[in-house]
């Protein structure tokens, strides 16, 4: 009856499967502390990013995600405090989140372990009077829809581990652990907040002083849903121009995967760095989208005086 209506009603229902509920990042190797609290500090500078995502563009009431962090080392670099801001909407949904992050490191000599804790509070709000609700008749008709704007906050907590060397990384987190319930009227239904875990690893292989190659994986994982899988692979030129591929898994039956995603980084200078992502979309869906696109900044405020640090930023 209306398409708005639909897609909205479609996630609702998703929710109530436990689906996968969290927004997804192309840029994952660049933005580790959205999915694990014990990467912060491991950059052993402060740092910020700004992100911007355009879920299925084109595609009306697709989903758009807005992210600041921040992150930096502490005690000489033994803790890691950091926050996150993350406003997501899908057509007349919209869930704002606040996350601030602990991590402690301790120092096993060929690379570092961390510690992760994770606090967050999320405000979900549905808005049944947003005027872009249409219908073929009159909308009023509908005795379904309650004409009314509804939010409630929740409170969870979760925690993550890290190691990384110089060579590879590995990390696995589950930042919610709390499964809240999310219905806006219990008498229509039940619906919770599942419960996702993140484990994710890569390596860097020197080819030369000039090239190197960075294999690196996301694996995604929510209760009764399938696998969801990232695999990435980049090559960096004087550690200052990133090219990588990413293939992910998923989408609907009988899709190979869900996209192909093509990223493309820019290390400006020691301190600020540019990138961007494109996700050329495999299943259904993009009969009706041109693909998704995501842009994001990162900043570190301070470079050490150790000559080959400002020339490598470390992302690992």
């Amino acid at each position: 009856m209306r398409k708005l209506i639909f897609v909205i009603s479609f996630s609702i229902c998703a929710i109530a499967l436990s689906g996968q509920q969290e927004q997804l990042y192309t840029q994952f190797m660049f933005n580790k502390q959205l999915f694990n609290p014990a990467y912060v500090g491991n950059e052993e500078v402060a740092s910020a990013s700004i992100l911007y995502r355009d879920q299925w563009n084109g595609f009306s009431g697709a989903p758009k995600t807005q992210v600041i962090s921040f992150a930096m080392p502490m005690w000489n670099n033994k803790l890691g405090l950091g926050f996150n801001v993350i406003n997501h909407s899908i057509g007349f949904n919209e869930r704002l989140t606040l996350e601030g992050l602990y991590s402690y490191r301790i120092n096993l000599g060929v690379g570092t372990l961390s510690l992760g804790l994770q606090g967050s509070v999320r405000r979900y709000d549905l808005d049944f009077t947003d005027p872009r609700l249409v219908a073929t008749q009159s909308i009023e008709l509908d005795p379904t829809i309650n004409f009314d704007n509804f939010s409630k906050s929740i409170f969870n907590f979760g925690f993550g581990v890290y190691y990384s060397s110089n060579l590879f990384y590995f990390g696995a987190a589950i930042p919610r652990l709390g499964e809240a319930n999310l219905s806006f009227d219990e008498n229509v239904g039940f619906s919770e907040e599942a419960r996702h875990a993140y484990l994710m690893g890569g390596g860097a292989f020197v080819l030369s002083p000039k090239w190197t190659v960075r294999p690196q994986l996301l694996y995604k994982y929510a209760i009764d849903t399938p696998y969801d899988i990232d695999a990435n692979l980049g090559v960096t030129y004087e550690e200052k121009y990133t090219a990588a591929m990413t293939l992910r898994s998923g989408g609907n039956e009988g899709s190979l995967m869900e996209s192909i995603d093509l990223i493309l980084a820019y290390q400006y200078s020691p301190q600020l760095m540019f990138g961007f992502a494109y996700d050329y979309t495999l299943s259904d869906i993009s009969r009706y989208s041109n693909g998704s696109i995501e842009i994001m900044a990162n900043y570190r405020f301070t470079v050490r005086r150790n000559k080959e640090e400002i020339i490598n930023p470390r992302y690992f």
